[in-house]
């Protein structure tokens, strides 16, 4: 274990010449001479990073954080966690913690994303893949897990962080897009139908999950799915991973394509027990999704995420349209209370 620090302080977006200044002094081993620094795309994410291209044709990734978001800093623990029970995850390089840096395994850049006009006879089978890699995470509780890694994870799933979902889709999503008066929306906030979601999700035994289980945070390496961006790592049902699977607005399924992934995923499971859970925790992303795009584009300047929003309310509907798990609020997501 490499005792050092790296001396060097940033509390702005690093350069190129910054980035390969700091890798010399944490990884004096290397031979930087004519190496290449490039940004990489963040998505929504907070944290930059960049990929370091090696004359020896080898490369890995940097990754700087804040500490504005207090999940980023569970990158780390979350990583020791996955790694502990045999799950396909980054390697770390090394961690600066405090300048906040990190040197990663480079996996490569083909996302699960990158398969969406793929046959499904082979795209079919990534997500297949997909599945057994997350049942691996979902077979660790309260139970199983140590008080030490449970203290490593973000907050689990509870009542507060489910009611925080559904407010941040009412102030993020309804206030921009819904045709009705603002006193309809507080008062379909009000409605029962949503606290007996959310008592109807803590009345289960909750599991590891990934949080934000989609098609740009899975790589495929050498063949295999690898998890990403997982620092929300924390306790909660497994069918909302599930959900963010198959309900990923970044891409589309036919019906029977998203039922072959819905049934191999709780395969050894009563649908008497998994079913209404699946249709909750379907009904809960999606909202917290058009929520999170809704901000991230109209607030935040990251337009690009506008564009997503318009299948993930066709997603939500076609689950209210077939359920009455949230009868008052379909009204006000129909083409004509909606204006996009």
């Amino acid at each position: 274990m490499r005792t050092f620090k790296c001396i060097m302080k940033f509390s702005h977006q690093m350069n190129s010449e910054d980035i390969i200044k700091s890798t010399s002094k944490v990884l004096p081993e290397l031979n930087l001479d004519n190496c290449k620094s490039v940004p990489i795309n963040n998505g929504g994410s907070d944290r930059d990073y960049y990929r370091i291209s090696l004359v020896d044709g080898s490369s890995m990734i940097v990754m700087q954080y804040t500490s504005d978001r207090p999940d980023n800093i569970k990158f780390d623990p979350a990583t020791k966690i996955l790694k502990k029970n045999g799950i396909c995850s980054p390697e770390i390089i090394y961690h600066d913690k405090e300048n906040m840096i990190m040197w990663l395994e480079d996996l490569g850049s083909d996302h699960l994303w990158d398969h969406r006009d793929s046959e499904w006879n082979k795209r079919g089978k990534l997500y297949l893949t997909v599945i057994d890699e997350i049942s691996k995470l979902h077979s660790n509780n309260e139970k199983n897990l140590s008080s030490n890694d449970i203290s490593q994870l973000e907050p689990g799933f509870d009542k507060d962080l489910y009611k925080w979902e559904q407010d941040y889709f009412f102030d993020h999503f309804l206030s921009y897009y819904s045709r009705r008066a603002p006193s309809y929306q507080d008062s379909l906030r009000q409605e029962s139908e949503f606290n007996k979601l959310i008592e109807n999700l803590i009345s289960s035994e909750r599991f590891l999950i990934h949080r934000d289980l989609q098609s740009q945070n899975i790589i495929i390496h050498k063949k295999k799915p690898y998890f990403i961006d997982y620092q929300g790592l924390r306790l909660g049902l497994r069918e909302y991973d599930i959900a963010s699977l198959v309900y990923d607005p970044y891409v589309t399924f036919t019906k029977t394509q998203r039922d072959e992934i819905i049934n191999y995923a709780f395969k050894d499971r009563d649908k008497n027990e998994w079913g209404p859970l699946f249709e909750a925790c379907s009904c809960q992303r999606l909202m917290q999704a058009l929520g999170a795009y809704s901000r991230l584009g109209n607030e935040l300047g990251k337009t690009e995420f506008l564009k997503f929003i318009p299948r993930a309310l066709e997603n939500i509907r076609e689950i209210l349209e077939n359920s009455d798990i949230l009868p008052r609020l379909t009204p006000y997501l129909s083409e004509e209370a909606i204006s996009l």
